[in-house]
């Protein structure tokens, strides 16, 4: 059974995670398109086709990396990590696929919507808040794996797979 406090903390970041960023990037760059009067991007059914495609990408990279750490004895969430450092399957890809699944669905519906506001300023400036998370989270991993962090970090792509490392 999961504690009751670990179980409000893992509720809030899903909230964060699935509800306020993506309300976030999604009204900010609509709120762009409306402000400069902005066109809507509208070039279906190749609209709907790619947005289809990271949609479901993203999601079936978030779900492979989350089973991927529960088998390694924890959750994406801080306050139950794995016990052992993840580095195959979807984590010899990126040592990220989680957040790179997250960046897929956050294009998808950015192009779904065809928001020219959200593409070239709300998703940018949600990768770079995010690159900024993750390089504080790969210092943590660096002090609890220690040379098995940095091996993993030099041979495999920060987040955007067969990319240079």
């Amino acid at each position: 059974m999961i504690h009751p406090a670990i179980r409000k903390h893992q509720l809030r970041d899903a909230s964060i995670y699935w509800l306020i960023i993506p309300a976030s990037v999604i009204f900010s760059g609509k709120g762009v398109d409306w402000i400069f009067g902005l066109p809507s991007l509208c070039f279906p059914p190749i609209q709907y086709v790619l947005s289809f495609v990271f949609f479901v990408l993203g999601l079936l990279l978030i779900r492979a990396a989350t089973i991927q750490l529960e088998n390694a004895g924890g959750t994406p969430n801080p306050l139950r990590p794995a016990k052992r450092l993840v580095t195959s399957g979807v984590y010899s890809l990126c040592r990220h696929p989680m957040f790179l699944g997250y960046d897929l669905c956050a294009l998808a519906v950015s192009i779904f919507l065809g928001s020219l506001g959200m593409i070239i300023l709300s998703y940018p400036t949600f990768l770079l808040l995010e690159i900024r998370f993750l390089r504080k989270e790969e210092k943590i991993l660096g002090l609890k794996f220690k040379q098995t962090y940095a091996e993993y970090k030099n041979s495999v792509p920060f987040l955007i797979p067969f990319t240079f490392k």
